[in-house]
C-alpha cells in the first residue's frame, strides 16, 4: 500500500505559522528569510564573494525549516526557565540506539555512544587519542576540507590517496593505492557517503576497504554524517557495521544535523563498539566538550524519534532538486556538467572542459553569474576543474541561480 503524502500543515501545527506566514502545501517551497538569524551561509557571503547580491549556494545547510516535531520539542524545552547543565539521558540514548536498530540492524549498547559537539571536534579528539604526534592518517580526496585541517592541527602528518574519477564521471576507490599508502599510516579517515562528490560506497567496496584496514592495522574514523540523505536505488552501510573486526576499529561519527538540519546546535554522537577505543577517546576528551547542548540533545531526540514522515517528503524534493540541477548543465551549459548524488544535497560540478582556470571559475560564478559556490580545489587534490553547489534550498532559489549561471553563460 503505498503512503499517503503528508500535508505541510499535518506536517507542522497551525502554531507554528507564525514563523513563516501562511504554510504552503509543499513544506519545502516555502522561502525563509535567513538574512539577520546568524546563519553563515547568508551573512557571510557579501564578505567572501564580494556583493550582497550574491546567491548563497556553498555552506552545506539547507534552506528549510526543522521538522515539526523537533521545533515543537525546542518549544517546549525552552518553556521550562532553567538553562543548567545538561547530560545525555536515556531519551537521548535509545533514539540513537533505536535509530541505528531500526535503520540498519545494528545492535549498539548504551555504553557504545559518547556525545559530543560536532562531528569535526570529535573527528579531531579522535585523531589525538589514538595516534601519536608524526603519525600518518591517510585520506581520501577531494574531500570535506575539514579532514586536511584537523590533521596537521593535531601534529599528525596527511598521506593522501585521491579517489579516482573514470571516463564516465563516476570516483571510486583507488584500492591499490590505497593499500601502499596504508603500510605508512595509523589511521585513515573515512567519509561515507562521501562529501563532495556524492558516493554511496557499495558493499564490496567498504567490504575491501575493510579488509585493507585490517591488513595494515588502521584505525577508522568513518564521518557518516550525511547517512541518511539517499537517494532511490542507493543505500548507506556503516561500516562499523560489516562486521566484528571492523566494528572493533572504527569510530563512526554521526549527528542529526544534515539530515534534519540543525547543524547550529551542535551535537553528534560518536559510536566506539571497542572498550580500549573508547576509553583513549574519552580520556582524550578530558575537559574539552564540557556537558552536553541541552537543545542539541532535545533536537536529536525528537527528530530521532519522530523526523521520518519530514525526512520522506525532504528527500522526495531533494530528489527532484538534483535531478533539475543535472538536467539544467545539460542542457544549457555546454563544458559543464552536474553528476547525479548517490546522497548529500550537493552537485560536484565538472568544469574542466570550459578551459577556464580555477580563478577564473571563481571569478566567474561569484561575479558574472552571482552565485557563491565553494571552489573544487579547497577539497584537495581532484578538485581542480569542480566547483560543488548547494541544492539543499526551495526549487524557486535553486531555479534562480540556475538561471542566472544561464545568463552568465550565454553572455559569454
Amino acid at each position: 500500500m503505498k503512503r499517503r503524502k503528508l500535508t505541510c500543515l499535518e506536517l507542522y501545527p497551525r502554531a507554528l505559522c507564525r514563523y513563516y506566514g501562511p504554510m504552503k502545501e509543499t513544506l519545502f517551497d516555502q522561502i525563509i528569510d535567513r538574512k539577520g538569524s546568524g546563519s553563515i551561509k547568508w551573512e557571510r557571503t557579501e564578505k567572501l564573494y564580494g556583493s550582497p547580491d550574491v546567491l548563497p549556494m556553498w555552506v552545506a545547510d539547507m534552506d528549510f525549516p526543522a521538522p515539526g516535531p523537533v521545533i515543537r520539542a525546542l518549544t517546549e524545552r525552552v518553556e521550562h526557565p532553567i538553562y543548567g547543565y545538561t547530560e545525555a539521558g536515556d531519551a537521548a540514548v535509545n533514539a540513537v540506539t533505536g535509530r541505528m536498530r531500526r535503520l540498519y540492524g545494528w545492535a549498539l549498547a548504551e555504553a557504545d555512544l559518547i556525545f559530543t559537539p560536532g562531528v569535526v571536534p570529535a573527528m579531531a579528539v579522535a585523531v589525538r587519542a589514538c595516534t601519536e604526534p608524526g603519525d600518518g592518517v591517510l585520506v581520501m580526496p577531494p574531500v570535506y576540507p575539514p579532514f586536511f585541517s584537523l590533521i596537521p592541527e593535531e601534529g599528525r602528518r596527511i598521506i593522501e590517496s585521491p579517489l579516482r574519477c573514470t571516463e564516465e564521471g563516476s570516483w571510486e576507490i583507488d584500492f591499490d593505492d590505497l593499500d601502499r599508502k596504508a603500510a605508512g599510516a595509523k589511521m585513515l579517515l573515512l567519509c561515507s557517503p562521501h562529501n563532495p562528490v556524492g558516493r554511496t560506497w557499495t558493499r564490496d567496496e567498504l567490504e575491501t576497504l575493510a579488509q585493507t584496514a585490517a591488513r595494515h592495522n588502521l584505525t577508522v574514523i568513518s564521518d557518516e554524517i550525511h547517512g541518511e540523505i539517499i537517494y532511490p536505488e542507493n543505500e548507506h552501510i556503516p561500516f562499523a557495521g560489516l562486521n566484528e573486526d571492523a566494528g572493533g576499529r572504527t569510530i563512526t561519527c554521526i549527528a542529526a544535523s544534515k539530515t534534519f538540519n540543525v547543524a547550529g546546535l551542535a551535537t553528534s554522537v560518536c559510536i566506539i563498539e571497542d572498550p580500549a577505543l573508547r576509553r583513549a577517546v574519552k580520556a582524550s576528551l578530558g575537559s574539552i566538550t564540557g556537558h552536553a547542548n541541552l537543545f542539541g540533545l532535545t533536537a536529536l531526540t525528537a527528530a530521532f524519534n519522530s523526523g521520518d514522515d519530514w525526512l520522506a517528503e525532504l528527500i522526495e524534493y531533494l530528489d527532484a532538486n538534483r535531478r533539475l540541477t543535472a538536467d539544467f548543465f545539460a542542457a544549457e551549459c555546454p563544458g559543464i556538467s552536474a553528476n547525479l548524488p548517490e546522497a548529500t544535497f550537493l552537485s560536484w560540478l565538472d568544469c574542466r572542459e570550459t578551459g577556464m582556470k580555477d580563478s577564473e571559475l571563481a571569478r566567474f560564478f561569484a561575479r558574472k553569474a552571482r552565485v557563491g559556490l565553494n571552489p573544487g580545489v579547497s577539497f584537495g587534490t581532484g578538485g581542480a576543474g569542480f566547483m560543488r553547489l548547494n541544492f539543499g534550498t526551495p526549487r524557486a532559489l535553486l531555479e534562480e541561480g540556475l538561471g542566472r549561471i544561464q545568463k552568465a553563460f550565454s553572455r559569454g
